[in-house]
């Protein structure tokens, strides 16, 4: 039987390069440790690879389109997934160009999953996903253009209580409507969200108006949850005003829940992500975004604790 992983296409990483101390503990057996650079690295990955005690939903969203939230799904997606040990997925309910970020389309989608009758092992949820070289697996929707299937709220809720039992982080690619129905059930799944902006004033300012929302509509638990995620998403480096907005969002987080992420070539093609070709910015301040929402997991010794409480 050949195992599901051998029909992906897992793309190799690039060659590591070896630094100035490891040549020299290489030519003279001396050993300086690592960098302290590399130690930074070090501590997030451990943040980040902390046992999970329960399955972790995660939306990524914003009111404006254009920010790179796609993109910060994908490759977050794939940090999480190259880091830990266990299962990470990303579910796309936006309808938007996720599966071309992450490689390739699934056959099957989220409408064969849930018409599914016995799903209930973890191979019969990993025939509708397809993994990338990182790990992360993708679940797609049908292609819009070709569909006149539209997700609803009760899919929603029956897909998460599929994937919960197979997943230890599960990002969600949301759509900008946050009123519809859709957004609100996955808003109610979600332990932690990722408000993505880019460096335009309209973004930082529709930015603005959808923490404004979430508080004022029953999800400000959410937001003492969030990661605010600046992204570059152009080459140019804003003006005054934009700046100003920016800090003025900044300030409603704490500074360890706010990730900037750099301008970066490879993301700007538009084209699938893999975080070797990321720069070496983007993969350090998606690592300080992962380990941003680790933080946030329950720990495993407490969830048993509470389990056990409750028999």
């Amino acid at each position: 039987m050949v195992a599901l992983d051998s029909l992906d296409d897992q793309e190799t990483d690039a060659p590591a390069t070896s630094s100035w101390r490891t040549l020299l503990a290489r030519l003279t057996r001396i050993d300086l440790g690592p960098s302290k650079e590399q130690a930074y690295e070090d501590r997030l990955q451990d943040r980040v690879r902390v046992p999970l005690g329960s399955a972790f939903p995660i939306a990524v969203l914003n009111l404006k389109g254009g920010v790179g939230k796609t993109a910060v799904v994908e490759a977050l997606g794939s940090t999480f997934a190259e880091v830990r040990d266990d299962r990470v997925i990303a579910v796309d309910v936006d309808a938007g160009d996720l599966a071309d970020r992450h490689g390739r389309r699934n056959a099957l989608n989220m409408v064969d999953l849930l018409a599914g009758r016995s799903v209930t092992r973890y191979l019969d949820v990993r025939a509708h996903t397809y993994r990338n070289g990182s790990g992360l697996e993708v679940l797609g929707l049908p292609d819009y253009a070709q569909s006149e299937w539209r997700i609803e709220r009760d899919d929603v809720g029956k897909a998460f209580s599929i994937l919960r039992n197979h997943y230890s982080v599960m990002l969600v690619d949301c759509g900008k409507g946050l009123k519809s129905i859709v957004s609100q059930a996955v808003l109610s799944e979600s332990r932690a969200l990722v408000v993505v902006t880019n460096t335009s004033i309209h973004a930082a300012r529709k930015t603005k108006t959808t923490l404004e929302w979430l508080a004022q509509n029953r999800y400000r638990k959410l937001i003492d949850s969030t990661v605010l995620v600046i992204n570059h998403t152009e080459q140019e480096k804003p003006n005054a005003l934009v700046n100003k907005e920016l800090q003025q969002l900044s300030e409603q987080f704490p500074a360890n829940r706010v990730v900037v992420l750099p301008f970066d070539r490879h993301v700007y093609a538009g084209k699938e992500i893999t975080l070797p070709r990321l720069s070496k910015k983007s993969r350090r301040g998606y690592l300080e975004m992962a380990a941003a929402l680790a933080d946030m997991f329950p720990r495993r010794d407490v969830a048993s604790a509470a389990a056990a409480q409750l028999s």
